[in-house]
């Protein structure tokens, strides 16, 4: 679908979310890009679609008023945006599942992020990627902002994670997308920008149960072998930092498995935003997480920005 004009930032709203934390992101991101801001809430009644209900007029116009009493609630809350000299629409749509409504409005409009505000989830949901906002990071063509409770101080931190080893260029082309990004979210939003990069070095060998195998398979001990990926990690993801003009400074190089030195490196620093990238698998695969992008969002305490590889196409479009 072509887009023109200005995309926006898409904020999926909640009446649950108070106060208002997805649309206090989605307003601050659309003021400092200087975007439009679009306000969206899916509505859905489970207790009207049961089998014994048929689609009737009746039924139909149900659905209208709860659409049409969303809208209202969303100009509530879209007007003391407005008057801060934001511009702001609104749009409702009664829709199941939720996150097929959010993919195809934000492909419809064409959204430059997604903001949703993200609750602790339990292991089934985790497991089956039943919620909309793990199913989002799945299929959500743009940036997806999944906010939790902690509010943004004025100079944000950002922390992007890159994993320059890959040796595939969709690998390659998303840890560009994601330096990209956090680089023009820095200065628009007066904030600090960090880079991290974990490395499978001795630790993880171990846990894998090589390294007895180690000497023979590849004629150095597992400790020289940790050192080596350890120094190529390093000199891979500066050379990155130098394509980009970003400081060597910057630069955190961790040894171990993402999932668990990203929340230690997040909360040391007080990070409020790790940009992390989502590559999407085959159909078995998307049942079941297995993602870094799934492995963090409950493990972190900010808020997580998922980036797709430059060319991503949703299974939705």
């Amino acid at each position: 679908m072509n887009v023109t004009g200005p995309t926006p930032v898409l904020v999926v709203m909640d009446p649950a979310d108070a106060p208002d934390h997805a649309l206090a992101r989605g307003a601050r991101l659309a003021g400092a890009l200087d975007l439009p801001l679009e306000l969206f809430r899916v509505e859905f009644d489970q207790a009207m679609e049961g089998s014994h209900f048929r689609v009737t007029e009746r039924l139909e116009a149900a659905r209208a008023a709860r659409v049409d009493a969303s809208l209202a609630w969303l100009e509530e809350k879209a007007r003391p945006w407005r008057e801060q000299g934001l511009e702001v629409a609104v749009a409702a749509e009664y829709a199941n599942p939720g996150h097929e409504a959010v993919t195809r409005r934000a492909l419809a409009v064409g959204a430059t992020v997604v903001v949703m505000r993200t609750h602790h989830h339990e292991w089934l949901a985790r497991a089956t990627l039943s919620a909309d906002d793990w199913q989002l990071i799945r299929v959500c063509p743009a940036p997806l902002l999944l906010a939790k409770g902690r509010e943004w101080p004025q100079h944000p931190r950002l922390l992007a994670a890159v994993d320059p080893g890959h040796r595939d260029d969709r690998h390659a082309r998303l840890d560009q997308a994601i330096l990209e990004l956090v680089q023009s979210l820095g200065p628009a939003l007066q904030a600090e920008t960090l880079v991290a990069h974990c490395v499978l070095g001795g630790a993880a060998l171990e846990s894998a149960a090589v390294v007895a195998m180690m000497r023979e398979a590849l004629g150095t001990s597992a400790e020289d072998y940790a050192r080596e990926l350890l120094r190529q990690a390093r000199e891979g993801i500066l050379g990155l930092l130098e394509e980009r003009g970003m400081p060597a400074e910057r630069l955190h190089l961790l040894e171990g498995r993402p999932e668990q030195e990203l929340p230690r490196l997040v909360a040391a620093l007080g990070v409020d935003v790790l940009l992390t990238g989502g590559i999407s698998r085959s159909r078995v695969e998307q049942v079941f997480i297995g993602g870094t992008a799934e492995r963090l969002l409950d493990r972190v305490d900010c808020d997580l920005l998922v980036v797709k590889p430059p060319g991503f196409r949703s299974p939705l479009a």
